[in-house]
């Protein structure tokens, strides 16, 4: 058999074996602190979660996630904000929390045994998680990701919360970070924080928005966008509204194609 034959051959083997784990996929969208899990068109997970404070701003982009650590040390980074921390070994108190999922050099998806700031900007670019949720993520992921650790092995490994243990995930799960504080769904428009103030609330924007969620171009109102825009800077926190109140004439695009 030719080289190239059996490459394909194995190829279906994988894909037959692992039929979800190319669908899989995590996406993290900034400005509104969640992390779901996706799979085709279908959401299987959503988390609150903390992004990076401003002048530590969490990197957006695309990422893979390839290798976990159970119960982890943290050793303070040479930055001024960790000048007077110290070395913690694993443990329950630990700032990386029982597991730490590894994206980009020096950032991770990981616990924390803090809470009270889960939802908000707050860590130092990291994705902050409770430390049940993130347990709960990464025991998924060791269901799909092919990991050097077998799932079964999980629950004695956080007994032995002392000592750490890797994990390499040999299919890599991919990680899209979002920064967009403009989201359409369910009927509502929700205008979030644009928390690193990079100007992306506006009518375009909007526009993008609903377009993406499947509405007509033409029945887009401009003004109406502006009305909508202006009582959300006046929102001291996440504005939210149904798109029938703000939109009058609006129509999805399959309504309008059948006119």
């Amino acid at each position: 058999m030719k080289p190239g034959t059996l490459a394909a051959v194995l190829a279906l083997l994988l894909a037959a074996v692992h039929p979800a784990a190319a669908q899989l996929r995590i996406d993290i969208n900034i400005p509104e602190n969640r992390l779901r899990v996706v799979e085709g068109d279908s959401v299987l997970r959503t988390y609150r979660v903390s992004v990076g404070l401003p002048g530590h701003d969490t990197p957006d982009g695309e990422f893979t996630i390839g290798r976990a650590e159970w119960n982890p040390s943290w050793r303070p980074p040479d930055r001024e904000w960790a000048r007077d921390d110290r070395f913690t070994p694993p443990g329950p108190n630990n700032p990386m929390g029982r597991v730490k999922l590894f994206f980009a050099p020096y950032y991770y998806i990981h616990g924390t045994p803090d809470t009270a700031n889960i939802g908000q900007a707050a860590s130092h670019g990291c994705v902050r998680m409770r430390n049940r949720d993130v347990i709960e993520l990464a025991r998924f992921l060791h269901t799909r990701a092919q990991p050097t650790v077998a799932p079964a092995e999980i629950d004695g490994i956080l007994r032995r919360s002392g000592t750490t243990r890797w994990s390499t995930f040999r299919a890599p799960v991919p990680l899209t970070i979002r920064y967009e504080p403009i989201v359409v769904q369910g009927g509502e428009l929700r205008v979030f924080p644009d928390v690193y103030d990079r100007s992306r609330i506006h009518t375009e924007a909007v526009i993008q928005a609903l377009l993406a969620a499947g509405y007509d171009g033409a029945s887009i109102d401009r003004g109406q966008i502006r009305a909508v825009l202006q009582r959300a800077r006046a929102a001291e926190s996440t504005y939210t509204i149904q798109l029938a109140e703000a939109f009058s004439g609006l129509r999805r695009r399959e309504d309008a194609a059948r006119e």
